[in-house]
């Protein structure tokens, strides 16, 4: 009996049970669900030589940024996967790659499989991820048009609208981005991917209220077991730094972030929430930054440049030179390897951090002024790395440049009139 999963594709077991625990995993791993990581456990426990089964639970464990056990479990998979399916084994190989810290490669044999096997949706849903992290320049422009060039191969399928729907708000195609994840949501109501692009579109159009109605709604129904719960709080927690009720935003933190069970989120979520209390003024009493640089020692891994530049805000703030060397020298080796952007936009962004934190503001923008309008090339979204730009205003703020903040300020405020930025630009006496 052959069985395939729900986008038509053959799997490689002869155990229903397996492929129903595999296609169980796909679905939680695609929605951010709660499980996924037991339902591939589940899959291998049903039929061990069943080689996608241990290349999910890679999946999985990358996302949580346990690179160990992903390379254990990819690598199983590629043994496994020597007597499966074309389709299986470039599939395998693929991950194989990118678990191995090549992205660039991994994205290459990504883009040419999915030409013949177009719905093969872990991988698609990887490559998206992947191009989000790849260091281009255009990266959000690409990232759309490779998944927008697939959407005959889905139609109305609930991920793939959510993952369109990443995509558009990315490039400031709000309405159509809340539209396409409002009917994945009607179609698949516990899909946090959808619910993730509905939180970015409120906060790009700067609607806070509706944001926080809506997350507070959402999460109320959403395991938090789950993967991405702590990131949907950090949304959560920074409408409420944009409403100007910090102490909110930090009982966030203190009971959603700090503890969840993704640490690699916890760290970047984590860290870039708490730099913003600094960079905003608010009064606080000592913040836990200790907690946070455990972590980022926990799941940093090389090549992943994004996690660097918060591990950076953790150890600056807690003052550890060894870590910030150690941090430094990674990405220095990483450059000597050929990465894009490791000395041309991270060491910068990492210097300029650490300069910031000892109260050297000049120091600090010496090091990020000369990246500005790269630094979306770390990854993420801009929710995530506008904190940099907003380093630098605040720099410049206690530095007396008021013209200097002006302009970046009227360029930031002429993308997303923010409440944060007009109390700035009230304070230097220039009109929004």
């Amino acid at each position: 009996m052959s069985v395939a999963d729900r986008y038509g594709l053959p799997l490689s077991t002869p155990s229903a049970g397996a492929a129903e625990h595999y296609q169980n995993g796909m679905d939680r791993l695609l929605s951010y669900g709660a499980g996924a990581d037991q339902a591939f456990a589940a899959a291998v426990e049903a039929d061990p030589g069943f080689a996608l089964a241990h290349a999910g639970r890679a999946l999985f464990a990358l996302f949580q940024g346990d690179g160990a056990t992903a390379k254990i479990a990819v690598e199983r998979a590629r043994t496994l996967a020597a007597g499966t399916t074309r389709r299986e084994r470039q599939h395998v190989e693929a991950l194989v790659t990118i678990v191995g810290g090549e992205g660039a490669r991994g994205l290459g044999l990504i883009e040419e499989h999915v030409k013949e096997f177009p719905r093969d949706a872990l991988l698609v849903n990887q490559a998206a991820s992947t191009i989000g992290l790849s260091g281009r320049a255009d990266r959000e422009q690409y990232r759309v048009a490779f998944v927008e060039r697939l959407a005959s191969d889905y139609g109305e399928d609930w991920w793939f609208q959510s993952a369109l729907g990443f995509g558009y708000h990315e490039v400031g195609r709000y309405a159509e981005s809340r539209r396409l994840s409002e009917l994945s949501l009607r179609q698949y109501p516990g899909n946090a991917n959808a619910s993730h692009n509905i939180a970015h579109v409120c906060y790009e159009t700067v609607d806070n209220a509706g944001g926080i109605a809506t997350l507070a709604q959402w999460l109320e129904g959403y395991d938090r077991l789950a993967p991405f719960h702590c990131h949907l709080a950090w949304h959560l927690a920074l409408f409420e730094l944009q409403s100007g009720r910090p102490d909110e935003a930090l009982a966030i933190y203190e009971r959603d972030i700090a503890g969840s069970t993704n640490p690699r989120l916890a760290m970047i979520d984590g860290t870039a929430l708490l730099w913003r209390f600094g960079v905003y003024e608010f009064p606080t009493g000592p913040l836990p930054w200790r907690h946070l640089a455990d972590l980022a020692a926990r799941v940093t891994r090389p090549g992943f440049v994004f996690g660097d530049i918060h591990a950076a805000l953790a150890y600056a703030s807690i003052g550890d030179a060894a870590a910030i060397s150690a941090l430094i020298a990674g990405l220095e080796a990483l450059d000597a390897r050929g990465h894009p952007i490791a000395r041309a936009v991270v060491l910068p962004l990492v210097r300029g951090t650490v300069a910031y934190a000892s109260g050297d503001y000049a120091g600090a923008l010496d090091h990020l002024e000369p990246v500005d309008g790269q630094i979306h090339r770390v990854g993420g979204s801009h929710a995530q790395w506008e904190l940099f730009e907003e380093t630098m205003v605040a720099c410049q703020l206690r530095l007396g440049r008021v013209d200097d903040a002006a302009r970046l300020l009227r360029r930031r405020l002429a993308f997303r009139p923010s409440p944060r930025d007009l109390a700035w630009i009230g304070r230097v006496g220039q009109p929004s």
